[in-house]
């Protein structure tokens, strides 16, 4: 009886549980939003404060494609979703000064790392046999 422990399909696992909760996180907290952005006409932003909007929408899309990604390749399903980190990240440090925008940033981050060290443990696994 073979009792290895399988530390890239624990990984997986765990990578992609973490990414479906974040997804559906993401899922109730925007697509509300976004639905609505679409059937009512848009409003004239006051104070230049449009493009807080759009970064989000960004980084919500970059997610969900690099989650679906993730499924099948986890390198570059977490190189997507790190780059979704990094586009809701900096805009708002760079520009406003402030960092509330990492409570989106830093769990989406941890996601893309999670999928990057599954693949990680792959290749290892099949080095090693």
């Amino acid at each position: 009886m073979d009792t290895r422990y399988d530390s890239a399909g624990s990984m997986r696992t765990i990578a992609r549980g973490t990414g479906t909760v974040l997804a559906i996180f993401l899922l109730i907290a925007f697509l509300p939003k976004l639905i609505s952005d679409l059937v009512t006409p848009a409003p004239q932003p006051s104070g230049g404060r449009g493009w807080e909007g759009e970064v989000m929408l960004a980084m919500f899309l970059t997610y969900m494609v690099g989650y679906a990604v993730g499924w099948w390749r986890s390198l570059v399903g977490g190189i997507i979703i790190c780059l979704a980190a990094v586009i809701v990240s900096v805009p708002f440090v760079i520009i406003q000064g402030h960092f509330n925008s990492l409570i989106f940033g830093i769990p989406v981050f941890i996601v893309g790392i999670l999928y990057i060290i599954h693949h990680g443990l792959e290749l290892k696994q099949d080095r090693n046999g």
